[in-house]
Parts: C-alpha cells; structure tokens; sequence
C-alpha cells in the first residue's frame, strides 16, 4: 500500500480533531457527556490559578458551561463519576470501578510510602480510620485529625490519620464522597457512593481489565 505523507500542520489538526477540539463549540445539555465519552477521565488538581484543571477540559472544547453540571455528576445521586487514581486523582465515570480493582488490589505494590508504612505498621489505625468513615461519614481527614498538632508551612504534612484514610482510598475499602470547597475529600463506603449495579457487576482479572481499559 502506497504510505500517506501529512504535513505537521495536518497532523496537528487531526490530533485536535481526535480531541474533539473540531466540534462546535456549544454547551448544550448533552454537550458536557459528550466531552466525557471522548476524554475518558477528567485530571483533578488542587492548583486553581486559572480554574481548577477538572473544570478546564470541557471548556476548552464546549465554552462557557454550567460548572454545578459537572460537580453534580461526580458529587450526587445518581452519580455518573467517581475518584480514583486513573493516572493521577481523576474523575473517571463510574462504570470503571470493577476494571479498576485490579489496581487497588495491589496498594502494597503502587501506593505511596507514607501509605504503605502506615498500612504495615499501624494497622490498628488503619482499622479505626475505616470505622470511623463507616460509621460517620462522610467525614474528612481534617476532622479526623483535628487533635494532632500539624508543622506549619509544610503543605503536604500529612497526620498519620491522613495517610491511613489514603491507604484506605487506594485500596478501594473507602472513596471520595465528594471534595469541599477547599479542595479536601470527605471520604464514605463505596456502598454509599458508587451505584449498586455497578457494585454488583463482574470483576474480570487483571488482564481483561487493563486490555478493556486500553
């Protein structure tokens, strides 16, 4: 077969287009799920110079939209959208879960340090943690760990608190009910968050679940 030649200029608008960047720029109904089913997952980040990075997406491609939209598809029943580490913190839609149990099932291999040591030499907090989201949240780790004295100037100091509800995250026993207006988690059971059909659906094994993801 005879090779196409692209200029660089082509491929860019192709990559664009693929993006969804050549679409109307119209913020309708279903405008904002649309963006969804062509990005996959939204990246969240606490920096908001401009506009928190979750936001950003569907603006660049629809324009002006109502933000509430999509704080209520990741924040309230019936909820289409969940956290978890889909690369970095990310919204990915809720249909994901049973494909991403593979990865909470191995914490003990991808979790960050801090949550590891926890995890292995505290495992009691870790325990007392999970009752305390079961039997009152949803709650945040501020509120959690109110009584421990915390070194100032040092941003991601996390209490040992923190750490166990991020274990706890990773491992998929507890997630993100919703994120407050300061950008921190309020943490509940999966069973109060994320949709019960999808609760109940298959888990396939680890393969089948990264090749679907793919």
């Amino acid at each position: 077969m005879p090779r196409e030649r692209l200029s660089a200029a082509e491929a860019r608008r192709l990559a664009l287009g693929a993006q969804g960047f050549a679409e109307p720029r119209r913020a309708d109904g279903r405008a904002l799920g649309r963006v969804l089913a062509r990005t996959g997952l939204l990246q969240i980040d606490s920096v908001n110079v401009l506009e928190r990075a979750q936001y950003l997406p569907a603006f660049s491609r629809i324009g002006p939209y109502d933000r509430t939209a999509l704080d209520r598809l990741s924040q309230y029943a019936p909820r289409r959208l969940f956290e978890y580490w889909g690369h970095e913190a990310s919204l990915l839609p809720v249909a994901l879960w049973p494909l991403m149990q593979w990865r909470m099932a191995r914490a003990n291999m991808d979790a960050w340090g801090g949550m590891f040591r926890i995890a292995t030499e505290r495992p009691e907090l870790v325990e007392e943690m999970y009752a305390a989201v079961r039997d009152g949240g949803p709650v945040t780790a501020s509120f959690l760990s109110a009584h421990v004295p915390r070194r100032r100037g040092e941003m991601w100091a996390w209490s040992d608190q923190k750490r166990a509800l991020e274990w706890l995250f990773w491992t998929g026993r507890i997630t993100a009910a919703r994120r407050l207006s300061n950008f921190e988690r309020a943490y509940d059971l999966p069973e109060r968050v994320i949709p019960k059909k999808i609760l109940a659906a298959p888990v396939p094994d680890a393969g089948a679940a990264q090749r679907e993801l793919l």
